[in-house]
């Protein structure tokens, strides 16, 4: 199946900041992931901060495949992850994060971007 979803993803410090936008689909989910993976500190704690902009959306398989990698990066160095989202989103994706008990780090959903910077820097200063 062909990848959905359009995204800029950049590295400051050790907090990687997705910036997805359109549609995304599984295949578009995995793609950006493995970009994260690619830029994302390897030997010491890191944040991942999610900008979803207001045309972001995501099939009920992009949402599974986004729970599976923040499983994934738990294991991986990750402390933290905040996301950046509109309200709709954020009760689809709080409800499947709660359905999770295999995510072990805080996952923040805010649509206050600074509320978000202040409680990663948190997590990111005690790790």
């Amino acid at each position: 199946m062909e990848s959905h979803g359009d995204y800029k993803i950049n590295l400051t410090g050790n907090v990687v900041h997705i910036y997805p936008s359109g549609s995304f689909n599984q295949e578009g989910v995995k793609q950006l992931n493995d970009k994260v993976l690619l830029i994302a500190p390897q030997n010491s704690p890191w944040a991942l901060l999610a900008h979803a902009d207001e045309s972001a959306g995501l099939t009920p398989e992009a949402v599974n495949e986004i729970i599976n990698f923040f499983q994934q990066i738990s294991k991986e160095n990750c402390v933290v992850i905040g996301i950046a989202a509109l309200p709709t989103w954020q009760g689809v994706l709080e409800k499947s994060i709660k359905e999770n008990a295999d995510i072990t780090i805080p996952v923040y959903l805010d649509a206050n971007l600074s509320k978000l910077d202040s409680l990663i820097k948190k997590i990111m200063d005690s790790a």
